[in-house]
């Protein structure tokens, strides 16, 4: 990796590249852009359609508690990754298996998983603080550029991969379970399977995505890109393709304001991602006024 740091610094210097990317974070951070925008982007109309979006901001905090298990456990500071995934695992696991046998509202049930998550780890980051300062536990709730190894970019790729051939095999069972679970049921699919299949998708997704985004923020990158991809799609396939893209301007605007301003890369990014969704919910409503002006 240090060869193809040196390359892309060499480029940078001579004028080809923004000189920026001379230093090797700055280009993790921008190859951590190209790989989150189709895994989150790609997820995210999916959160949306199947209305996911408060268990997404669940997944968050448990990731936060698994962090400090984790830590208390004496896994290393910069990568906690047992005790997030191990966390997060289970709450999604028990979120998905009481929200299918339970009368209650799903949203009522992921909030008292979200209650517990948050004041288990408000408890255990107390105790963390004994041993570490809080402050270096930020970057997993806000990300930040500067902590990411090239450890944590392969295992990136390694759950990207993971995650495109297991959406990409169930896609269309996956879009007809959340537009319609009866019909779905009725076509052949298995719909306890296809929930706790995207559940762990999701939650996968989630957890490599921490170091850049942060905890606290990441759900907004699992639901914005949908939301204004939905002002401007006109089939699913747009949908898609659309939630990638606002993904990716989003992820790519958010590191350049980091960068120059010196802020958490993941409020950048969530900053731009809003910034889109309020840009296209005003392009679509000057565009349906203009059509029913024609239409007149």
């Amino acid at each position: 990796m240090n060869t193809f740091y040196g390359w892309v610094g060499a480029l940078a210097a001579s004028g080809w590249l923004p000189a920026d990317f001379q230093y090797p974070f700055l280009t993790r951070g921008f190859l951590c852009v190209l790989i989150l925008s189709p895994l989150l982007g790609g997820l995210s109309h999916l959160v949306v359609t199947r209305r996911m979006a408060f268990f997404s901001a669940a997944l968050g905090q448990a990731a936060i508690t698994g962090v400090a298990i984790g830590l208390l456990l004496g896994e290393p500071l910069n990568a906690p990754y047992g005790g997030m995934f191990g966390f997060c695992l289970l709450t999604t696991l028990g979120m998905v298996y009481v929200k299918r046998h339970s009368a209650l509202p799903p949203d009522t049930l992921i909030g008292v998983f979200h209650a517990l998550s948050l004041g288990l780890g408000l408890c255990l980051l107390v105790a963390l603080a004994r041993q570490f300062n809080v402050h270096q536990v930020e970057s997993v709730l806000f990300g930040s550029l500067l902590t990411v190894t090239d450890a944590d970019l392969l295992l990136l790729v390694g759950v990207a991969v993971i995650v495109a051939v297991l959406v990409f095999r169930q896609y269309n069972s996956l879009l007809l379970d959340s537009l319609s679970p009866p019909i779905a049921t009725v076509a052949g699919a298995q719909s306890a399977f296809l929930e706790y299949l995207f559940a762990m998708i999701l939650t996968l997704s989630i957890v490599v995505s921490l170091k850049v985004i942060g905890a606290l923020l990441v759900e907004a990158l699992v639901v914005v890109p949908a939301a204004a991809a939905r002002n401007l799609a006109g089939s699913a396939r747009s949908y898609f393709l659309w939630s990638i893209t606002v993904a990716f301007l989003a992820s790519a605007g958010g590191l350049g304001i980091s960068t120059k301003l010196l802020v958490p890369t993941g409020g950048a990014v969530v900053l731009a991602a809003t910034a889109i969704f309020f840009v296209t919910l005003a392009g679509s409503a000057l565009l349906r006024r203009k059509q029913q002006q024609t239409g007149r």
